[in-house]
C-alpha cells in the first residue's frame, strides 16, 4: 500500500506525530491483538507488510524485533532465508492480564472492594523500600507508605501481610483532589476525548469503511487498538462513582468496541487461510464476552 487511504491517513500521521516511534510497542499490538489468534507465530515478511503499510521502514522493524529478542519478548527461528517470531513464555504471561482489560465487553466494571495499606512511618532509604514494595503489588501509591489497592488478589493480599502492612477495607463515598491528582485522571480524560476525535469519522463512514482492503482494515484495526491498549492500561480501577462527572471512558470504550467488530471480518481476510478453531474462538470473545484463557 505504497499510498495510504485517505480514512487512514491521518491515523498513520498520528502514529508518527508523538516524536520517534516506538516500533517495538507497535510490534506488541500486533503480537496480542493479530498473531496470537492465530498461532502465535509471524514471518518478518508479514509484519514488514503491516508496518510498511503503516510507513514504518523496515530498519526501523528489524532494530524493534532485535530489542524485543534481547529484552526476551520474543524468540526467533531461521527457516532457511526466512525469519519466523513468536512471544516468548515470559512475553505470553504478561499479555493474559492485558488482554483481559483491553478486550472486555463493558468498560470499567465496579471492584468489589478497596484496600489501604499503610506501612510505618520511615524515612530515608527505607522509605523508598517500603513504596517501591507498595508499587510492586500493583497498587497506586497515595502517600509515602500509602498504597491504595482495587480488587487485590488473593495472592496480592497476602504479599501485604507478610510485608506487614496496616490493611484498611471499606466503601469509599469521595476521593479528595490530592487522590484524583495522583491518578492523573485529567490527563487521562483528555486522551480519551483525543482518540474518540481521531476515530469518529472513520465510524462514521460505514460505506467507506466497507470498501478497504483486507491489509487496510488490519491496519486500520491495529492502530485502533495500539491507541486504546495504552489508554485503558492506565484506567485505574475505580468504582464508577470515584470517576469525575461526565468522564469520557465508557464513550470511548464503545466506540473502540464497534469500530472493531466492524474491522474484524475484512481485516482477518488478510491472512492466508481460514482463521483456525482457536482463532475463531478467541477472536468472538473480543468486546462481547469476558476473556477466557
Amino acid at each position: 500500500m505504497s499510498t495510504p487511504n485517505p480514512l487512514i491517513q491521518p491515523l498513520i500521521d498520528h502514529l508518527h506525530s508523538d516524536g520517534r516511534l516506538r516500533v517495538w510497542s507497535v510490534v506488541i499490538t500486533i503480537f496480542g491483538d493479530a498473531i496470537q489468534p492465530h498461532g502465535g507465530t509471524v514471518a518478518m515478511s508479514d509484519l514488514q507488510t503491516i508496518l510498511g503499510a503503516m510507513n514504518v521502514e523496515s530498519g526501523a522493524l528489524r532494530t524493534a524485533m532485535s530489542r524485543l529478542a534481547k529484552e526476551g519478548w520474543v524468540t526467533r527461528e531461521k527457516q532457511g532465508r526466512h525469519s519466523f517470531y513468536k512471544l516468548s513464555k515470559a512475553g505470553l504471561k504478561s499479555f493474559i492480564p492485558a488482554t483481559q482489560k483491553i478486550y472486555r465487553p463493558t468498560y470499567a466494571p465496579d471492584p468489589k472492594s478497596i484496600l489501604i495499606a499503610v506501612g510505618p512511618d520511615v524515612i530515608g532509604h527505607a522509605r523508598e523500600t517500603q513504596n517501591a514494595l507498595l508499587g510492586a503489588f500493583g497498587g497506586l501509591q497515595l502517600r509515602n507508605g500509602v498504597g491504595l489497592f482495587a480488587d487485590p488478589s488473593d495472592k496480592v493480599r497476602q504479599q501485604i501481610v507478610d510485608a506487614e502492612l496496616l490493611t484498611i477495607s471499606g466503601d469509599i463515598e469521595r476521593l479528595p483532589d490530592w487522590v484524583i491528582d495522583r491518578f492523573d485522571l485529567q490527563n487521562l480524560a483528555d486522551d480519551y476525548d483525543a482518540l474518540i476525535a481521531r476515530f469518529s469519522d472513520m465510524a462514521a463512514k460505514t460505506e467507506a469503511l466497507n470498501k478497504l482492503s483486507p491489509l487496510e482494515a488490519l491496519c486500520a484495526r491495529t492502530l485502533l487498538i495500539h491507541d486504546w491498549r495504552r489508554l485503558i492500561l492506565k484506567q485505574p480501577a475505580l468504582p464508577t462513582h470515584l470517576l469525575p462527572k461526565d468522564w469520557p471512558g465508557g464513550a470511548c470504550h464503545k466506540l473502540v468496541r464497534e469500530l472493531y467488530l466492524a474491522l474484524l471480518a475484512q481485516s482477518e481476510n488478510w491472512w492466508d487461510s481460514e482463521p483456525k478453531k482457536a482463532a475463531q474462538t478467541e477472536l468472538s470473545h473480543r468486546f462481547q464476552h469476558q476473556y477466557v484463557d
